[in-house]
């Protein structure tokens, strides 16, 4: 069974199709702390969630509890942390066990609140040949007339999930390095966000990438592309190539999708070198999400499963799946789906 904390699930003794439907699902994360509360919408701008989870089983100090990484996307928001000590929860947020907190944010975006500025979609995934725990996130910053777009994703690392002390990977001015940084092309030219990152079972690194394009008016105004979906490899998950294909799933790609947004979600290893990727799709700009499966062998042709849509409900952001036996458990948005495998 590969490791559950390199995020690529091992679904390499599935009999058959992975399930259309989920068996049990329940809420695991609420607003609690006020930098979870939007700034924008104080009513409507309940965006927590973006989980992504790993078991605390290296390191110096493995104390195997389970950490789940959380986000929201308005101004202001950090990365946030929560600890249980089954699969299953409850998920006790670091502030409710530590007196001395004044939150549970393990990562503190320097913006001031009211800007357009936020750390957003942890993605923790072990590195064994540095042992550290690599934490890929993305941040809103408007670098538009100097090449940057407006979103890119960066990184933080930590040897030992117990002490929680992430350090953010900076150039030697101090600035954050863009790890996926934004292209030239159109489809990722403004947001370089939301991604996916995992081992494969041979040891590469792989970022199922979201990216989102767009230009400005001539009268100023944004004019935002609906999502598109791409890859990237690596070698030792810092520095990546892109391929030069991208985006392999998009609107017009000739998969018969939906004409909306396009979300990744994860990835699953199958038999014979053969991989599931799970993302979604959406109505155009971003109306009935729902989610649909792949199959791939080299991450640029893809199989849809020809049996259509999920029946299973998402939020915004990767899913981080988790195997013990035959349950798969599926942490997307503010719930924990559990799905019983053949």
């Amino acid at each position: 069974m590969l490791d559950g904390n390199l995020k690529c699930v091992d679904l390499s003794d599935l009999t058959g199709d992975l399930p259309l439907d989920i068996d049990r699902s329940d809420q695991i994360l609420w607003r609690s702390e006020e930098w979870e509360y939007s700034t924008w919408d104080e009513e409507d701008g309940d965006s927590v969630g973006y989980p992504t989870l790993v078991k605390n089983d290296r390191g110096p100090d493995p104390n195997g509890l389970f950490y789940m990484y959380y986000s929201h996307h308005d101004p202001n928001s950090g990365i946030g942390c929560a600890i249980a000590e089954t699969i299953e929860g409850p998920y006790r947020k670091l502030a409710d066990g530590e007196s001395d907190r004044g939150d549970s944010r393990v990562l503190v975006n320097p913006g001031k609140p009211g800007q357009p500025f936020h750390y957003a979609s942890p993605c923790v995934v072990w590195s064994e040949e540095e042992k550290l725990w690599f934490l890929y996130f993305h941040l809103f910053e408007n670098q538009w007339e100097t090449g940057g777009g407006h979103q890119r994703t960066v990184l933080a690392t930590c040897p030992d999930l117990k002490e929680n002390v992430w350090t953010p990977w900076t150039d030697d001015r101090d600035a954050l390095i863009p790890v996926f940084p934004t292209t030239t092309e159109r489809w990722m030219n403004s947001q370089s966000s939301y991604h996916a990152v995992q081992r494969l079972p041979d040891g590469r690194w792989l970022g199922f990438l979201r990216g989102t394009g767009g230009e400005y008016s001539a009268d100023g105004k944004w004019l935002q592309d609906t999502c598109k979906l791409g890859f990237a490899m690596s070698g030792d998950g810092r520095t990546w190539d892109y391929f030069p294909d991208n985006p392999i799933l998009h609107q017009e790609d000739g998969g018969s999708g939906s004409l909306g947004v396009y979300r990744p979600h994860f990835v699953g290893w199958l038999s014979n070198d053969e991989y599931l990727l799970c993302w979604s799709e959406s109505r155009q700009y971003d109306d009935e999400i729902r989610v649909m499966y792949g199959r791939t062998k080299d991450f640029r042709t893809i199989v849809r499963d020809p049996r259509g849509y999920a029946r299973w409900p998402i939020g915004d952001g990767l899913i981080s799946p988790w195997r013990e036996g035959n349950r798969l458990y599926l942490f997307a948005g503010k719930f924990l789906h559990q799905m019983v495998l053949a």
